[in-house]
């Protein structure tokens, strides 16, 4: 029954869109800023750093809370409800019931649930290849911010698939849902790059 819970209010805590709720109080319609993802970028874009880092912070924390309260209390201690927790903060973002489960992309709430699983490590990983997509790219396409998460979790696999040999196989299960929802929030955005790329070849005359 506990463990239950835990999955639970770890889903209602992902599904606090602080993005929109802090645009509606500022009066934006963040639904038509850039892509109108309701994520703390496009607050970012429309209300400045601060609201932008407000919100960014707080979708990174949610998918840390309750669930990292409940471990210290160990209220449980299961690393696969531990997991299963971590993965529903991510899916609440991405499919939240305050936005008709439409949700966000569920990038900053990903960071906040690896830090749960592994500290330091994930986090690491994933933050190492955004920033060094930032220092050859300043100015990004919608586009091309999906593929740089798309090559963060390939540059994850490695780490997750050793995890997973020493018995720690509740990481890989929780990698491969956490795969699976970035997917579906970032598939056509992947479509229209990968398009892109083969158009630009077909009109050069390499395929």
């Amino acid at each position: 029954m506990f463990n239950l819970l835990v999955i639970v209010l770890q889903f209602l805590s992902g599904s606090i869109m602080f993005s929109w709720i802090f645009a509606r109080l500022l009066r934006v319609d963040i639904s038509k800023v850039r892509d109108g993802n309701p994520g703390s970028t496009n607050l970012w874009r429309a209300k400045g750093l601060k609201w932008g880092l407000l919100a960014l912070a707080l979708d990174y924390f949610k998918g840390t809370f309750p669930l990292f309260l409940f471990m210290v209390l160990k209220i449980t201690t299961n690393e696969y409800v531990i997991s299963m927790a971590a993965l529903a903060g991510i899916a609440g973002h991405g499919f939240s019931p305050m936005l008709k489960f439409r949700g966000g992309k569920a990038v900053a709430t990903t960071f906040g649930a690896w830090s749960v699983l592994t500290k330091w490590q994930g986090p690491v990983i994933l933050g190492t290849v955004f920033s060094i997509f930032s220092l050859f790219k300043k100015q990004t396409t919608v586009e091309e911010d999906s593929v740089r998460v798309l090559v963060g979790f390939i540059a994850l696999m490695p780490f997750v698939l050793y995890k997973a040999f020493t018995a720690q196989w509740h990481l890989l299960l929780f990698y491969v849902g956490n795969f699976a929802i970035i997917a579906l929030k970032h598939w056509k955005d992947w479509h229209r790059f990968f398009s892109k790329i083969c158009h630009k070849g077909q009109s050069s005359g390499l395929y």
